[in-house]
């Protein structure tokens, strides 16, 4: 028996569902159920950034700074393109006074909006650097 693990293919339909209920639970502040659906959500398309932001954003409503931080560093290491993270990423740096590396972030997920021409998120960037 091969003891490689094997990442089952998920359609996108599915993809949407668990996202969706994720996001519901989170909206109804049921955090704990919505960090499971999201923790699945990376397990089987750690390449999709919304598991990653959302379950970053979980842990942050509950003040787990730390491993929100980590999990949005783990997306940008893992996902192709993960944007939002960076910016998700500076907000929490900049919270700890960390303006340099803050800066650094934004300044990628610029980058990366220009790259893949994501006017929305050219805005989100202009957005948060504003921010204080």
């Amino acid at each position: 028996m091969n003891a490689t693990m094997v990442r089952p293919t998920v359609s996108a339909n599915a993809l949407e569902g668990l996202y969706a209920t994720g996001h519901w639970l989170y909206s109804q502040n049921r955090l704990e159920h919505a960090r499971s659906v999201f923790r699945a959500m990376i397990h089987i398309a750690p390449h999709d950034e919304r598991g990653w932001l959302a379950l970053g954003a979980c842990h942050e409503a509950q003040e787990q700074h730390d491993v929100a931080l980590e999990l949005y560093g783990a997306a940008i290491a893992t996902a192709p393109a993960a944007p939002r993270c960076e910016v998700a990423r500076a907000r929490i740096l900049r919270l700890r006074g960390k303006e340099d590396e803050a800066q650094d972030a934004l300044d990628e997920a610029a980058r990366l909006a220009e790259e893949l021409r994501d006017g929305e998120l050219a805005i989100l960037v202009a957005a948060e650097r504003v921010r204080t």
